[in-house]
């Protein structure tokens, strides 16, 4: 682009000056691998790291195969020896199912600091950022979380291998759901909330959204410009640099019923990382991208068409040039704040992700015989929580994999009763 027709800055990255509660808001950090080397310089020896090839941008959270990989291939090497790296999915294997944000962090809006806001939640005074997060344990025992979680006022250097045990979640969503409403209604929770918005000068506000309009929350502080997403947007268009994008009703539904059929081609998935990674190999519509960046850039759900197609997207004679010719295909500009990406969407929606329940509703059917005849039947239904604990006390609830008994490395978490009823036959 020049003076004339380009635009003389965009939006690409935000830098949080709150405390993040979403993994996939960290697609904002540099998480490019590094190799370690040791040289010589004339007479001394230095290490330095050497950054793994390609360079990118947003890896966390998202699932963009490198084209520079076969679509089988996470890593590899150059000639000449330069290590290749699929960034994105090399991260979020080791981030999704290992780590969470649990928001027990200062507050600068009530200018509380990290243990006042723990206090606060253990208590019940108040809620912490992810509003479905619960306190686990009793409040009398308040106390003594405090103590391993602070010490003496500060964070322990065990408190982060602590916190999980001491919450619950009211309401996780399992991501191997097939239901379209139900990907509707989480997909469509931001829907008509007010986002932070900035003038050309830096300024900030809080800007409204239209009625019936979703934002795309990615957490990039935009300006109040509205990007377009369908039909030929023009590279001159403002918006596509620096704006954000909002979805209707319509386009919601569209991108869940795309979801759902990607999650059947792709499920069940046994792990986060699982449903938000590509699937390596010889597909090269599964390993091009994971399951939401898929449904994103369907032309059934069209929600970045305006960039996928025409002289928006890669020519296929540069596509062909690469290994997985698939994976370069698409919209030239991607990681402009008017596309849409798979970590944009995950942002507001990953705390609340899982892929199983730890509530189970149980019926249980009986009969009893006479003279070879029914002469009785019953009902009942139960309701079963997974708890923390184990089923052998010899284990706390957080020791790790490696440190179980037998009876724990077979059995597990140990099962409660929450409720118990008999059924009535007309409730069958």
């Amino acid at each position: 682009m020049n003076a004339e027709f380009g635009t003389n800055y965009l939006v690409t990255h935000a830098v949080p000056r709150d405390p993040i509660y979403s993994l996939a808001a960290f697609q904002h950090a540099f998480a490019n691998g590094f190799r370690a080397v040791t040289g010589r310089t004339g007479h001394n020896m230095l290490d330095y790291s050497i950054p793994l090839l390609p360079l990118i941008i947003h890896p966390i959270g998202n699932s963009l195969a490198p084209s520079v990989l076969p679509p089988g291939d996470t890593s590899g090497t150059l000639d000449g020896g330069r290590i290749l790296a699929d960034h994105s999915y090399l991260a979020n294997q080791a981030l999704w199912d290992e780590w969470f944000l649990s928001g027990i962090s200062p507050d600068n809006a009530t200018a509380r600091p990290q243990r006042q806001v723990a206090a606060d939640f253990l208590n019940g005074g108040a809620s912490l950022p992810v509003a479905r997060y619960r306190p686990a344990a009793d409040p009398s025992e308040s106390a003594d979380l405090l103590s391993l979680w602070f010490g003496d006022g500060n964070p322990t250097a065990t408190a982060h291998l602590l916190t999980a045990v001491a919450l619950r979640v009211d309401g996780l969503f399992n991501v191997n759901s097939t239901s379209v409403e139900a990907w509707k209604a989480v997909l469509g929770a931001l829907r008509e909330q007010p986002v932070v918005t900035r003038d050309g000068g830096g300024s900030e506000s809080i800007t409204s959204n239209e009625t019936g309009t979703t934002p795309v929350a990615g957490m990039i502080t935009s300006e109040n410009l509205i990007a377009p997403g369908e039909g030929n947007v023009d590279v001159k268009e403002p918006g596509q640099w620096v704006g954000r994008r909002t979805l209707s009703d319509e386009p919601i539904n569209s991108l869940s019923e795309a979801l759902v059929r990607e999650i059947r081609k792709r499920g069940p998935f046994l792990s986060l990382a699982d449903f938000i990674n590509r699937r390596p190999g010889s597909d090269p519509e599964l390993s091009a991208s994971g399951a939401v960046q898929s449904a994103l850039d369907s032309p059934q759900a069209g929600i970045n068409n305006a960039y996928n197609q025409g002289d928006r997207a890669v020519p296929s004679e540069v596509a062909a040039r690469f290994p997985f010719p698939e994976a370069e295909a698409g919209a030239a500009a991607y990681g402009a704040s008017g596309i849409i990406k798979q970590a944009d969407i995950l942002t507001p929606i990953a705390p609340i992700l899982a892929v199983r329940s730890d509530s189970f509703l149980i019926r249980a059917y009986g009969e009893s015989f006479v003279n070879g005849r029914v002469a009785a039947s019953a009902w009942c239904e139960a309701v079963v929580e997974r708890q923390p604990m184990f089923i052998s006390p010899e284990n706390t609830s957080t020791s790790t994999a490696e440190k179980l008994n037998d009876t724990n490395r077979r059995f597990g978490r140990r099962f409660e009763v929450i409720s118990f009823r008999w059924l009535n036959p007309k409730e069958i």
